[in-house]
């Protein structure tokens, strides 16, 4: 079964299973966490869906 596309979610870790093309991902349901401590900050965000292509 493929996977459908989860239009609004762009994505471009190409070395994700779950990333397709056109750079779109396809998880069923994103978790993404901030991992610095000031609230304002954006630069260092992680998916912790992704999952790694074999």
């Amino acid at each position: 079964m493929e996977m459908e596309k989860k239009h609004g979610i762009n994505c471009d870790v190409s070395s994700c299973v779950y990333n397709r093309d056109p750079h779109e991902c396809t998880a069923n349901c994103i978790d993404v966490c901030c991992t610095c401590k000031d609230p304002g900050c954006c630069d260092e965000t992680q998916c912790r869906t992704f999952k790694a292509k074999s």
